[in-house]
C-alpha cells in the first residue's frame, strides 16, 4: 500500500471524474485510468481503492458507468491481485447489466468486463438476456475454460475471432470439416495454448469496442454483407501452355534473379538451375510447403477475420471507412506504368478483382504465400496469373512492375522495411505502390487493445514517419499519406 498522500491522490482523481461535465469526462476518465492502471499492470498503490471504483459504479449515470466498467475490466485482466479485487462486484455488474437501461456503450463496456471470470461462468450467461448475438457469442467463448469444453465447442478453435456468430458456421459445415486440431494435427498441448491466444485476441476485441463505444456511441454491425458477384468467374481460366501469362519478361529466379524458361510443369532457372514446379495454374516460387490449413478459413475471411481485423485496428466502429472507400481509392490511385501490377500478399482476390476492373486480367499479377487462398481468386479471376512467393524474395526483375498493390497485408509481413525494399527494386521509374495498413494508436489507452491483437495475431502497425523514411530509402515519394482514424491509406511514386 503506498502512502496516504498517494492514496488522497487517487482518491481525488476519483472525485474530479465523478463531478467531470461532458465535455471534460473523456480527460478526467484518461486521468483515472493513469491513477489506477498503467500498460497492462495495476498500481499497487492505488489497490486499496478498487472498493472506491465499485461504489461509484453503482452512483453515477450510464455514460460514466461505461466508462468505468473499462477501467474495471483492465484491471480485472491484470495479475493478481487486481482480479479477485475487482471480482467482488460481480454482483452489481450483473444487475446493472440487467437493470433494462439500454445503453450501447455501457452494455459494451460491461460484456468486457464480465468475460474476465470464467470462474463464473454459468451466472454470468444466466443473466445476459438481451445481449446481441454477437457480443454473447464473444463472452460465452472467453468464458469457456479449453479443459473443461465439449468436443462440439473445442471444434471451433481456430474459428472465433472476431466472435463465433460472425463466422456463421452450419451444422452442414461442421458434419462436413474435421476439428481444426485434427486438420492441423496439433500436437499434445498445443490445442490448449492456441485457444488462450484467441481468448485473448477476443478480450483485445471486446475491449477495444468497449471504450470506443464508451465514448462515442453504438458501434456499426460486425457483419460485412458480400460484394454481388464475389462468387463469380469473371472469365474462363487463360491458356494454361503459357505459364508466365505474358509476363515472361518480368519474371526471374527468386534466388539469383536469373531468366527463366517454362513449361506446363515447371519454371526453371538458367542461371542458377533452379526448378518451381507449377500446381494447377498455380506458378509456387516457395521453397516451403504451404502446409494445412483450417479448409472454412478461405470462405470467411472477408466476413470473419478480415473484417473484425480492420475494425479493432483502425477503430473503425464507426464505420468510417466503407469496402466502398476502399475500392474508390484503388480506383483513384492506383496508377500503372509499362509492365504488369503485382497485388501482393493478395489472399482470395477481393481487391484483385477491383484491380483488374480498370486494368484487366492479362494485366495483373497476384502473389500470396497461401496455396488456398490463391485457389479461391484463380476460380474467381482465371485470366490472372497467380504466383506463390514470399513479399522478402520477389519473383521479378530490377525495375520490371509497372505498380504494386499491397492491401491490409504489409503488417502482416514479418520484414516490412525488407518488403518495401523489394518493391523499390522491382517497381519502374513512375510506377505506383498503393497500401492500406494501420498507423499505431496515439490514445495510449487504445494501444493497449491494439498492442494485444497485435502480439496473438503477429500482425504490427506502423509509425508514419518511420514508414515513410523506409519508402524514401527503397526510392519511392510519398504522393498521398490519408485515412480516419487510425487508417494509413499510402500512394508513393518510384522516383
Amino acid at each position: 500500500m503506498g502512502d496516504t498522500s498517494t492514496i488522497s491522490v487517487a482518491r481525488a482523481t476519483i472525485d474530479k471524474f465523478t463531478d467531470a461535465s461532458s465535455g471534460e469526462l473523456d480527460s478526467a476518465f484518461r486521468r483515472l485510468t493513469a491513477e489506477f492502471w498503467e500498460d497492462g499492470s495495476v498500481r499497487p498503490e492505488a489497490l486499496s481503492d478498487i472498493p472506491a471504483l465499485l461504489d461509484l459504479l453503482g452512483a453515477v449515470p450510464p455514460g460514466k458507468q461505461a466508462k468505468l466498467a473499462v477501467l474495471l475490466g483492465l484491471l480485472a485482466e491484470a495479475d493478481s491481485p487486481g482480479h479477485p479485487a475487482v471480482r467482488k462486484g460481480l454482483d452489481l455488474y450483473l444487475r446493472l447489466l440487467g437493470d433494462g437501461r439500454k445503453d450501447p456503450g455501457r452494455e459494451a463496456a460491461l460484456v468486457f468486463l464480465l468475460a474476465h471470470f470464467p470462474e463464473d461462468r454459468e451466472q454470468i450467461l444466466a443473466a445476459t438476456a438481451g445481449l446481441d448475438e454477437d457480443d454473447l457469442s464473444r463472452l460465452t467463448r472467453c468464458l469457456q475454460p479449453y479443459e473443461t469444453a465439449d468436443a462440439a465447442t473445442r471444434w471451433n478453435l481456430g474459428r472465433v475471432f472476431p466472435s463465433p456468430a460472425v463466422w456463421g458456421l452450419t451444422e452442414e459445415e461442421r458434419a462436413a470439416n474435421p476439428a481444426l486440431e485434427e486438420w492441423l494435427g496439433l500436437p499434445e498441448g498445443r490445442g490448449a495454448g492456441l485457444w488462450a491466444t484467441e481468448t485473448r485476441a477476443l478480450l483485445a476485441y471486446a475491449g477495444a469496442k468497449a471504450l470506443w463505444s464508451a465514448e462515442y456511441g453504438p458501434a456499426v454491425s460486425p457483419f460485412v454483407a458480400p460484394v454481388p458477384g464475389e462468387q463469380e468467374r469473371t472469365a474462363e481460366p487463360a491458356d494454361d501452355s503459357d505459364v508466365f501469362r505474358g509476363h515472361a519478361a518480368a519474371l526471374r529466379c527468386p534466388s539469383c534473379l536469373g531468366p527463366l524458361a517454362g513449361n506446363a510443369e515447371s519454371a526453371d532457372c538458367d542461371g542458377c538451375g533452379a526448378s518451381f514446379p507449377v500446381r494447377d495454374g498455380l506458378l509456387d516460387f516457395h521453397d516451403e510447403p504451404s502446409g494445412p490449413s483450417d479448409p472454412l478459413l478461405a470462405g470467411r475471411y472477408e466476413r470473419g477475420l478480415r473484417a473484425g481485423f480492420v475494425r479493432i485496428m483502425g477503430a473503425n466502429w464507426g464505420g468510417w471507412v466503407s469496402l466502398d472507400d476502399e475500392d474508390d481509392y484503388l480506383t483513384e490511385h492506383v496508377r500503372p506504368v509499362e509492365g504488369p501490377l503485382l497485388d501482393l500478399a493478395a489472399g482470395a482476390g477481393r481487391w484483385t478483382r477491383v484491380l483488374t476492373r480498370s486494368l484487366g486480367e492479362d494485366r495483373v499479377v497476384a502473389l500470396d504465400l497461401s496455396a488456398e487462398m490463391l485457389a479461391q481468386l484463380r476460380a474467381k479471376l482465371g485470366g490472372v496469373l497467380t504466383v506463390r512467393g514470399s513479399a522478402l524474395k520477389l519473383p521479378f526483375g530490377d525495375a520490371t512492375l509497372g505498380g504494386v498493390n499491397c492491401w491490409n497485408a504489409l503488417q502482416a509481413i514479418p520484414d516490412p522495411e525488407r518488403a518495401i525494399q523489394e518493391v523499390g527494386r522491382c517497381l519502374r521509374p513512375g510506377g505506383t505502390f498503393t497500401v492500406l495498413t494501420f498507423r499505431q494508436a496515439s490514445d495510449p489507452l487504445y494501444r493497449h487493445f491494439q498492442r494485444r491483437l497485435e502480439r496473438q495475431a503477429h500482425r504490427g502497425s506502423f509509425d508514419p514517419e518511420r514508414l515513410t523514411g523506409w519508402l524514401a530509402e527503397a526510392g519511392m515519394a510519398v504522393r498521398d499519406l490519408s485515412g480516419p482514424g487510425n487508417f494509413l491509406f499510402l500512394t508513393a511514386v518510384k522516383e
